[in-house]
């Protein structure tokens, strides 16, 4: 038989795939069954490391109320709450004031205004409340998330002198629509694995910024928080930093989980071409190879490589094929039903398991061919630097052209 390269890579890459399933499934088990008490929490508040945690605010998100209480009721001795809004009229403005009567022992304020130092609106939102933050270690947590009461306590614990970051899993929940559901299912199942099997080998920076702690003083050394404001991927780009800095990352045993409420199938591509096109200019190589990661494409090159391995015959292909699905939405089943206490019935399951499946290469094809982003009302263009221009409609244009000739 002749020796053929390709068929043995085909083979080994499918097995690393399995590998790096599984050992993600192993995270899931180990880390997010049971949680760990958290060390600090019990600490008087003399010896505690204080914590800010800066929430910056835009319009009422779904069950922003019950986000925002999270922070308030978190069971930790030394911590101050900020909140910020760019605009004076925001609707959130009333939900802060309501939660800050109902828990007047708490050190929170609100800061009304933001700093124009990027194209990044949730930078510019959070630079005066950085700025001004009591304490060194800052926790950045997004409006639309909710966490556990010792979420702050466990990753204190966490924080360690040669960690930089911790960050926690971001967990979809409240899927009112199908298309909602499928984006759950995607980041309960496949996003989740991956994201915990790759910060599990902890060879290089994989952060998401819906629930980030680090000290300001580590970032104060690559310019501080509005150096970032140019990127909209800052998130990453932060991790990248701390973690050139020779700082680790850390994951503690809790979720930040995000309410999805209704969602249609043009605002699931969206977002789903918008995480494409923010990562394909930042982390290019990983983009690159995320097609070779999913189930369909995976499956099909493990039963191409094997049967030209072993010289099996053709009616290997299917059988091989549908073991594989089957297995892998085993796999992604268990891990969705490990990570969500308030799970989908199993046909509701399978049905945006098979949509997302299904959809992941078109939805990747079209966004690798675009550079367009929306991002809370607002249109961007992405750039091969990794920054971003705001895209101004030509009506706006027109109309800013005719008021100056006037």
């Amino acid at each position: 038989m002749e020796y053929n390269p390709l068929q043995y890579l085909l083979v080994l890459w499918y097995c690393f795939m399995v590998i790096l399933s599984l050992f993600g499934q192993y995270i899931s088990q180990t880390r997010y069954r049971t949680k760990k008490r958290p060390v600090s929490s019990k600490l008087p508040f003399s010896e505690a490391d204080g914590v800010s945690i800066i929430r910056p605010l835009k319009g009422l998100d779904l069950e922003l109320e019950a986000n925002l209480r999270s922070s308030f009721e978190q069971n930790y001795p030394k911590f101050e709450i900020i909140l910020s809004v760019a605009s004076p009229t925001d609707p959130a403005i009333e939900v802060v004031h309501a939660l800050q009567q109902q828990y007047p022992e708490v050190d929170s304020r609100l800061i009304i205004g933001d700093h124009q130092v990027g194209i990044n609106p949730k930078i510019n939102n959070m630079v005066e409340s950085y700025r001004t933050a009591k304490y060194d270690i800052l926790w950045i947590l997004d409006s639309n998330i909710h966490v556990d009461k010792d979420t702050l306590g466990r990753s204190v614990d966490e924080l360690t002198p040669e960690v930089g970051l911790v960050h926690h899993l971001p967990i979809a929940t409240q899927s009112y629509t199908y298309p909602a559901e499928i984006e759950q299912i995607f980041l309960n199942t496949n996003h989740a694995k991956m994201y915990l099997a790759i910060n599990g080998v902890g060879i290089a920076s994989c952060v998401m910024g819906k629930s980030n702690l680090y000290r300001r003083s580590d970032l104060d050394k690559v310019g501080g928080l509005a150096k970032f404001g140019k990127y909209m991927a800052e998130d990453n780009i932060i991790g990248e930093a701390l973690w050139h800095q020779g700082l680790k990352h850390r994951m503690s045993s809790d979720i930040a989980c995000q309410a999805l409420g209704s969602l249609s199938f043009k605002g699931y591509c969206g977002r789903r071409a918008r995480w494409v096109r923010l990562r394909k200019y930042i982390v290019t190589a990983a983009t690159l190879v995320e097609p070779l990661t999913e189930s369909l494409v995976c499956g099909l090159m493990g039963a191409l490589g094997f049967q030209s391995v072993f010289s099996l015959s053709a009616n290997f292909l299917p059988v091989f094929f549908g073991v594989h699905l089957v297995l892998w939405c085993l796999n992604d089943y268990v891990i969705y039903h490990t990570l969500v206490h308030q799970t989908l019935p199993v046909h509701l399951f399978l049905r945006a398991w098979v949509a997302r499946e299904v959809l992941a290469l078109p939805l990747y094809i079209y966004a690798m061919a675009g550079t367009k982003v929306s991002w809370r009302g607002q249109d961007y263009r992405c750039v091969s630097d990794g920054t971003a221009v705001a895209i101004i409609p030509n009506y706006s244009v027109k109309s800013a052209l005719l008021t100056s000739l006037k």
